[in-house]
Formats: C-alpha cells, sequence, structure tokens
C-alpha cells in the first residue's frame, strides 16, 4: 500500500526516497563521530582525520573502465560532495569491510597502541611498497591479530594525519616495521618480529 508520504511523493512526480548504502552509512558516522578530529598521540603527534581521506580509508573503488576486471581507486573530490549531500550513488563502487570496521576504532588505537614503529617500507629514499606512512600504530588482539594505522606528515597540509587503518595479523606487520620500535605502552612488550 505504501505510507502517506510515498503517495503523495508518487503523486506529485518525486522519485522514492533511496534508503542510504553502507558507504554513504560509513560517511555518515565518520560525519558525526570523526570529521577533522586532532588526536594526540603518545609519540607526541596531532593526527588530524580529514575528508579528502575517507575514500582511501576504506578502499573505497570502482571498476576501471579502461582495463576491464581491474579496480581504480575512487577520488576525493568526486566522492566526497556527493557523500556530504547524501546523493551518492554507490552502484558500481565497493569498499573494504575490515577497513571499514576499524575506522571506528582509530581513535583509541591512536592514543593507546600496543607500541608504535618506523614504517619499514615508507623510508626516505626508498621504495619498498606497501602503504604510504611515517608511523605505524598497533594494537595486538590476541597471539596474531594485529590492528594498525599509518601515519603521515604531509607537507602540503603542514599536518600530520591518518593514512589508512586496518586488520592485519603480525607476520604482515613484521614485515613493514622497523625494529625496535620507538613507543611500548608501559606494562605492555612488543611483539611485532
Amino acid at each position: 500500500m505504501g505510507s502517506f508520504s510515498d503517495k503523495l511523493a508518487a503523486a506529485l512526480g518525486i522519485p522514492p526516497a533511496v534508503p542510504p548504502g553502507p558507504i554513504q552509512l560509513k560517511f555518515n558516522e565518520y560525519q558525526k563521530y570523526l570529521r577533522n578530529r586532532v588526536l594526540k598521540t603518545p609519540l607526541p603527534e596531532s593526527v588530524h582525520l580529514l575528508d579528502e581521506n575517507f575514500p582511501y580509508w576504506i578502499k573505497l573503488r570502482h571498476p576501471n573502465v579502461d582495463m576491464p576486471g581491474e579496480w581504480i581507486g575512487a577520488k576525493a573530490s568526486m566522492v566526497i560532495p556527493l557523500l556530504e549531500k547524501g546523493i551518492f550513488d554507490e552502484t558500481g563502487f565497493q569498499m573494504d569491510e575490515s577497513r571499514a570496521l576499524a575506522l571506528s576504532n582509530v581513535p583509541a588505537l591512536l592514543r593507546s597502541p600496543n607500541c608504535i614503529h618506523k614504517n619499514l617500507r615508507h623510508q626516505e629514499g626508498r621504495d619498498q611498497g606497501g602503504i604510504r606512512g611515517d608511523h605505524i600504530y598497533v594494537e595486538y588482539y590476541g597471539k596474531k591479530n594485529r590492528k594498525v594505522a599509518f601515519t603521515l606528515w604531509d607537507p602540503n597540509l603542514e599536518k600530520v594525519i591518518l593514512v589508512s587503518s586496518f586488520w592485519s595479523n603480525k607476520k604482515w606487520v613484521g614485515g613493514c616495521t622497523v625494529m625496535p620500535a620507538i613507543y611500548v605502552r608501559k606494562n605492555s612488550v612488543c611483539t611485532c618480529k
């Protein structure tokens, strides 16, 4: 039958409202709880959570029309204005669920990690592949699971920004970290390698 508002919208020729998809919902959550926050860390550094990094945090991608079967990262300048207006069409886009889930825990991770390391794969003059970032914040979950966050000094913005955060494992983290750790939380032991 439909509600009165649905009938009124149909009578006025207004398309029915589409409920927000998972990408829009994640952006709405980010806007409410994390947008433009500055998080103080034990290094100390102040990490800025900025809109332009949101697509990378959730690994938002769409098919590459020039190379079928390949995916490319979404550009913040294209998706953020649509997400802000609540009119982002998610058709053809995908996000990494593990990254999206890790995002809400970023403040706790940055404020109180088990340890912090320099990023082995992003040292000046070395292209080791992997994720950009000067520092890797690591939180332990059991013997093998790790949650990580990568931070980077952005010379254009003159701020430290959050590059990425996601779940991983001890072996992967061990291959990315410079030892010894530059910070280990009190009453904790660094077990990254």
